[in-house]
């Protein structure tokens, strides 16, 4: 028989609340401020074809329309307070089949851990080689595998690690972020011609030439880049203190502060480089550092690092979330919804999702995923205003310490309808049919394994082995009556 676990009996044995006010903070900060914000301005004003101002524009209403997307997630965080972001509402609302299929989505179709983590190389790299020297591939796959590795087993160990290590990468990024605007913002006070000429068109007639409404949802597409990760607390609902007040209150203030120093950083940006030298630099804190600071220009990329890798370690935490909600409900073997029964962390749920994350970082180019990953974030986006709305109608009475205006998730679904409809009609692509797929084989899957009961072969002896294996054990845990 196995050793007996000793737990409090008021808690029993499950995942615990050790993140507070600022804790969440920085877990917000850190998952949306990574690679997006040194990379992402130059495919908005690609997208608008130029146009500086129209560009700080859909920056702005980036940080509005998450702002709308936002108090509809507190809604429904604050009211469920369960973990695995829009797993549970979706539940409740659509039923166990669109559940399903969103959480194979997120967890197979994440393609972040292989793009933040090969940027993060690629430029620790070149903070070595220079700037203007390209790092072999091999060797950023290789360092990118093995900081993927690193992580995982630093989330493996313990939550409030994370948490603390989180805060310091924090700092670390505004500060990245406050050496680029002050900086450009500099330039632009001594009578930097670039500058003064990106202010003086920044709305002209030529600029402004030829946008259509399909320019401008990829250009949120890409804005939005930058901008994810703001709901990652609904994920973790379960781990925070107070989640009634603390959730809102830390998602809506990360949001506020991170939209200004977005429009300070892209201030910065264009207080120095051209839109033609934005719209073809693929990186444009790079571009920048190059004209800025000179001899120093190594500063930008190890900062860019510092940003990024907290980015992804806020990022590990989280995504080990959604197998293990998903597992607890029955929809994945029954290892993912299990913890260590020390660390009282998801390993099995860790280990999952730095396979797929190595997977991604081995395929190499995956610029047409992050697209197809933009289409699904509007359209999950959307489905979560929409089951607010479904909510509210079919459960009344369950209580919800923090309730929004009816107006803001109709608004919200509207928007999200524009962004994910326009696009496809205006420019199509094959990415857009790679994310209906993914969803068509999530389908599939749970009509084999769920409506039929089918089981693969071995799975108890394997579920034992690496139950033994890994030391992780099943949470205490009772399913919401839907």
């Amino acid at each position: 028989m196995a050793k007996r676990i000793e737990v409090e009996e008021n808690e029993g044995f499950r995942l615990k609340q050790k993140i507070g006010f600022w804790g969440g903070v920085a877990i917000v900060t850190s998952a949306m401020i990574g690679s997006g914000i040194f990379v992402s301005p130059g495919g908005v004003i690609n997208a608008v074809h130029g146009s500086v101002g129209l560009s700080m524009v859909i920056w702005v209403v980036c940080g509005m329309v998450v702002a709308l997307s936002a108090l509809c997630y507190c809604e429904l965080g604050a009211a469920l307070k369960e973990s695995g972001g829009d797993y549970a509402n979706f539940e409740l609302a659509y039923g166990k089949v669109v559940a399903y299929m969103y959480i194979m989505t997120l967890i197979f179709m994440d393609v972040g851990s292989g793009i933040g983590l090969q940027v993060f190389a690629a430029y620790l790299i070149s903070g070595f080689i220079g700037t203007g020297c390209k790092a072999p591939e091999v060797f950023i796959k290789v360092v990118s595998c093995l900081l993927l590795l690193s992580l995982t087993i630093l989330n493996s160990r313990s939550v409030r690690s994370v948490v603390k290590i989180e805060i310091v990468f924090t700092v670390g990024k505004f500060l990245a972020m406050f050496l680029i605007g002050i900086g450009g913002i500099i330039r632009l006070v001594n009578g930097d011609p670039v500058g003064n000429e990106n202010l003086q068109n920044a709305f002209t007639d030529k600029t402004m030439a030829g946008i259509t409404p399909g320019d401008i949802a990829l250009a949120f597409y890409q804005g939005m880049f930058s901008y994810g990760g703001w709901s990652v607390l609904n994920t973790i609902a379960e781990e925070i203190t107070d989640v009634k007040k603390n959730l809102p209150r830390a998602s809506l203030f990360s949001l506020f502060i991170v939209t200004i120093m977005y429009l300070i950083v892209n201030i910065g940006y264009f207080s120095v480089l051209s839109a033609e030298e934005m719209m073809t630099s693929p990186a444009v804190a790079v571009s920048f550092a190059d004209k800025v600071l000179g001899p120093m220009a190594w500063i930008i990329p190890f900062t860019v690092c510092v940003s990024t890798l907290g980015n992804q370690n806020g990022a590990c935490l989280l995504r080990g979330r959604l197998p293990f909600v998903a597992a607890r409900r029955g929809h994945l073997p029954k290892i993912f919804s299990m913890i260590h029964v020390k660390y009282f962390t998801p390993v099995p749920s860790l280990i999952l999702n730095a396979i797929f994350g190595v997977i991604y970082i081995l395929c190499g180019d995956v610029q047409f995923l992050i697209n197809a990953m933009g289409f699904v974030q509007w359209t999950v986006y959307g489905l979560s205003a929409a089951s607010l709305l479904i909510l509210r109608y079919k459960k009344p009475d369950m209580p919800r310490p923090y309730r929004v205006p009816i107006v803001i998730p109709i608004l919200t679904c509207i928007l999200c309808t524009l962004f994910v409809i326009l696009p496809m009609i205006e420019k199509p692509n094959v990415f857009y049919f790679v994310a209906i797929g993914f969803y068509v084989m999530s389908w599939i899957s749970y009509y084999v394994f769920m409506v039929k009961k089918q089981t693969l072969p071995g799975m108890k002896t394997v579920t034992l082995l690496l139950q033994k294996l890994l030391l992780v054990a099943e949470t205490d845990y009772y399913e919401r009556d839907v």
